[in-house]
């Protein structure tokens, strides 16, 4: 499991990899987050509880980023650790997303501030199982 941003023109790229899709969104979780402070410098002393529901996969995903990014800033938090859980909902038809966001008060000395991050876009935004059975979730973020 791993996470890493790309390259886009105006915006940041972001994306998770892992070998389920929720490892894949807590992956890319900890990149948006990485994106805007030094995630290891976080420490998991608080978990706030989200959730999303969406008819696919890319919706559910981009819902799931923008709540994060709304708890992040309505409770001054920062987070570093996730545990995402999706489940569907077949009389719905849609999908239910659960998770949990560890993190702590945001400390603009301790967590080295690098930009903000304003939301989750549809741009670029794929999520998929690759070649290699690994799960990617990404998308262009607004900073």
């Amino acid at each position: 499991m791993t996470f890493q941003t790309f390259e886009h023109k105006a915006d940041i790229g972001i994306r998770g990899i892992g070998k389920t899709k929720e490892k894949s969104f807590e992956e890319s979780a900890k990149c948006l987050f990485n994106v805007q402070v030094d995630i290891k410098k976080i420490k998991p002393l608080k978990k706030i509880l989200i959730s999303a529901k969406a008819e696919n996969l890319e919706e559910i995903f981009v819902e799931f980023l923008n709540k994060l990014i709304t708890t992040s800033a309505i409770k001054e938090m920062v987070f570093g650790k996730f545990i995402v859980y999706i489940k569907e909902n077949k009389s719905k038809k849609q999908l239910e997303l659960k998770a949990e966001a560890f993190g702590e008060k945001l400390n603009i000395t301790k967590h080295n501030i690098k930009v903000e991050v304003k939301a989750a876009t549809y741009g670029e935004l794929r999520v998929y199982l690759d070649k290699d059975k690994n799960w990617i979730s990404q998308c262009i973020v607004d900073v």
